[in-house]
């Protein structure tokens, strides 16, 4: 879901929607780490942290599929054998 939600939040720009129960009135929020900060100064703070980096380089690869699991479980691609020529 956040893989999908960093493909989405490029595309939209649309400020978040004041909620009083979030810190900063959840209106300083980091999409990597899922965090709320209080203000600007500390979000900006927490995107030079190394957990914040290394957060960020996990959620560039792309997300398993049913596909790779399969082909670690052993059961491979499906082979219907040789094409035949038809006449």
């Amino acid at each position: 879901m956040v893989y999908d939600g960093l493909n989405k939040a490029y595309e939209q720009t649309k400020p978040l929607p004041p909620d009083q129960d979030l810190p900063g009135m959840g209106q300083f929020y980091c999409l990597h780490c899922d965090r709320y900060f209080n203000n600007a100064a500390v979000r900006d703070d927490h995107f030079k942290t190394k957990r914040h980096r290394r957060r960020v380089k996990l959620l560039m690869e792309a997300p398993h599929t049913q596909l790779d699991a399969d082909l670690a479980a052993g059961m491979g691609m499906p082979d219907n054998g040789p094409k035949l020529m038809s006449f």
